[in-house]
């Protein structure tokens, strides 16, 4: 982050990096080529991204329990950290730990949606 703030008064943005964020070899393919995916990621996202992260550590315990749905091949996101996070924060959080499932999820093989559909159904 230090740099966010070094760069942020002359930067907008920075040049977007496409990852395997998925074990869906055509979704990756797709993303590619999809006019809708933005090439940049502006620094203002970074920014939000900052004080949102700094909101949630502060905020107080919740009596919530949330569902969690997560992939251990999950490269985007410091996912062991924000699961720390996360059960200091509620109460009895419910995770499914998805092996060898990656970030985005909605959009990973068969195997990965259907565990977590299921999941997720069982809740409703």
């Amino acid at each position: 982050m230090l740099s966010y703030y070094a760069l942020r008064p002359f930067v907008t943005g920075i040049a977007r990096r496409f990852s395997e964020n998925s074990n869906d070899p055509d979704f990756l393919a797709f993303l590619q080529v999809d006019p809708l995916q933005p090439q940049r990621l502006p620094t203002a996202w970074v920014g939000a991204l900052s004080r949102w992260i700094k909101r949630l550590e502060a905020a107080p315990r919740s009596s919530r329990q949330p569902l969690i749905v997560q992939g251990d091949a999950d490269m985007t996101v410091d996912w062991q950290h924000n699961l720390q996070v996360i059960r200091g924060k509620f109460a009895a959080p419910e995770l499914l730990m998805l092996p060898d499932a990656r970030h985005h999820l909605a959009n990973e093989i068969p195997l990965y949606r259907d565990q977590y559909f299921a999941f997720l159904t069982q809740h409703l």
